[in-house]
C-alpha cells in the first residue's frame, strides 16, 4: 500500500542557512519526526523525516540526513498525516453550540475533537432564534482569539426548506432578509460558511454573500434542478452532508444530490460515520466525485469521556456510542469525531487510505480556501500533524508544531 517516491522534493539541505538557524534558536527547539510513514496529502512516502520549526513544516529529508539543529523524535513506524479539518461540528465533549453559544462552550468543543486528530474546525450552529445564532457568531470570534483551531463558524440554517429540515426547528426556518445580509460578513481571517436552500434565497443574495466573504453550501433543500443550477452559477461552492436533508435522486428529476455528484467544480461534504450514509452510497459518491470530503456532523457525545444525553431542538436525544437518536428512536445526529470516522471509512467502507486521508484534511482545506497552508505535509505548510497507528487510529496530535495530545500508549 505504501510506496516511496524518488525525487518528490527538491534535494534536502542538511545544513540550513545561518539566518534560519538563528531564528530557530530563538524559538522552541526545532523538531524532526523520524521513522514514520508520511502521507503528504498526495502520496505515502517512506524513510523520510519531517522537520518542523516555529509552527511550520520546514522540509522533508532522509532519516539519516537530519540536521543536528533538530531534536529527533522517533515515530516508531507509525503513520504521519495532515491533521483533520472538520467543516461541520455541532458539538463535542457533551457541549452543543446551540445550547451553549459562549466562548467557553466553543473552546470545549474544539478540545474534545482535537484529541482525535482534528486541529481545525468550524463550530456549527443549526437553525435557531436570531439571538442564539448571533451569540454563536460572537462566541466563535472570541474563541478564535484563544485557539487557532477555530477557523470561524458554520451556520447551518435558518434559510432552509421546512420539507427537508431534518432535526432543525421549523419554528425558526425562514427566508433570508436584508437584516440577515448585514450580519453575514466574514471578518478578516475568519471563515463564515452558511448552509442554505436555493429555494429560500435569490441568486443575487448568494452573490452578495460571497462578496462579503461567505462560503455558500447548499443543503436541507427540496430545490428543483433549475434552482440548484442557478445557485451554483451565482457562486455557491458546495453541498452540505450529501444525501442527508435533500430529495432522493430520480431518473428524470435530478435532485440536489444528483447535481452535486455531476457538478465537478463544486465540493460536497459527506458524514463519515457510515450510518448517516450507507457504505454502498459512500463508495458510489467517492467514485463519482473528486471533490468529496468528510465531515463528522458531530453532536455533544462526540469526544466525550462519558457521553451524556442532551436536548436538541426541544427533544431529548442520546448516543448509543456511534450515533444519536431521539426518544422515538429516530436518527438525529452523529456521535463520532472525524478522527473516529477515518478508520471506519477505510476498514468498514473500504475506501482507499490515501483517499480517506485527503477527504479528512486536504480536500476540506481546499474547500475552505486554505489549501495553500493547511491539509498537506509539505514545506511552508502549517505543522498540523496526526500520528496514526496501522489501524488508522489517532495516537498523537500536533497543532502549529506543538504536541497537543497523545494517547497513553503512543510512542
Amino acid at each position: 500500500m505504501f510506496k516511496g517516491i524518488e525525487n518528490l522534493f527538491q534535494a534536502p539541505n542538511p545544513n540550513p542557512p545561518e539566518s534560519l538557524v538563528q531564528a530557530m534558536t530563538a524559538a522552541p527547539i526545532p523538531t524532526a519526526l523520524t521513522d514514520a510513514i508520511l502521507f503528504t496529502g498526495d502520496v505515502f512516502v517512506e524513510k523520510q523525516a519531517l522537520l518542523m520549526a516555529e509552527g511550520q513544516i520546514v522540509d522533508l529529508v532522509a532519516n539519516d540526513k537530519v540536521s543536528p539543529h533538530f531534536q529527533q523524535v522517533s515515530c516508531g513506524g507509525h503513520i504521519l498525516a495532515p491533521a483533520f479539518i472538520d467543516c461541520q461540528v455541532n458539538g463535542g465533549g457533551n457541549v452543543l453550540l446551540n445550547a451553549t453559544p459562549t466562548c467557553a462552550g466553543v473552546l470545549a468543543i474544539a478540545a474534545a475533537h482535537r484529541k482525535a486528530g482534528t486541529t481545525r474546525l468550524l463550530p456549527t450552529c443549526i437553525t435557531d432564534s436570531p439571538e442564539t445564532m448571533t451569540a454563536a457568531i460572537t462566541a466563535t470570534r472570541q474563541a478564535r482569539a484563544q485557539d487557532s483551531s477555530i477557523l470561524g463558524i458554520h451556520l447551518e440554517g435558518p434559510h432552509i426548506s421546512v420539507a427537508k429540515k431534518g432535526t432543525h426547528n421549523a419554528a425558526f426556518v425562514r427566508p433570508m432578509n436584508d437584516q440577515d445580509l448585514k450580519i453575514y460578513h466574514a471578518q478578516e481571517g475568519e471563515i463564515m460558511m452558511i448552509t442554505l436552500a436555493p429555494e429560500q434565497v435569490t441568486p443575487d443574495q448568494i452573490t452578495q454573500l460571497i462578496a462579503q466573504g461567505v462560503i455558500i453550501s447548499l443543503g436541507h433543500s427540496a430545490a428543483s434542478a433549475d434552482q440548484t443550477r442557478a445557485a451554483l452559477e451565482a457562486g455557491a461552492k458546495g453541498f452540505t452532508h450529501l444525501f442527508n436533508g435533500m430529495t432522493a435522486m430520480g431518473g428524470r428529476d435530478p435532485s440536489l444530490a444528483a447535481i452535486a455528484l455531476d457538478h465537478a467544480p463544486s465540493y460536497a461534504g459527506l458524514i463519515g460515520d457510515a450510518i448517516h450514509v450507507a457504505p454502498e452510497m459512500m463508495r458510489l459518491a467517492a467514485r463519482a466525485k473528486d471533490n468529496l470530503f468528510l465531515v463528522s456532523d458531530a453532536m455533544p457525545p462526540a469526544g466525550a469521556e462519558k457521553p451524556e444525553s442532551f436536548a436538541l431542538c426541544g427533544a431529548n436525544a442520546a448516543s448509543n456510542g456511534q450515533a444519536c437518536y431521539n426518544e422515538e428512536g429516530g436518527l438525529c445526529g452523529a456521535a463520532l469525531t472525524l478522527g473516529e470516522c477515518v478508520p471506519r471509512c477505510i476498514r468498514a467502507v473500504r475506501l482507499d487510505p490515501e483517499r480517506v486521508l485527503r477527504m479528512a484534511s486536504t480536500l476540506p482545506a481546499a474547500f475552505l480556501g486554505r489549501g495553500h497552508t493547511l491539509g498537506k505535509l509539505l514545506p511552508s505548510y502549517t505543522a498540523d500533524i496526526v500520528m496514526l497507528d496501522h489501524s488508522f487510529k489517532t495516537q498523537k496530535v500536533w497543532q502549529d508544531g506543538t504536541e497537543s495530545f497523545h494517547h497513553d500508549h503512543a510512542l
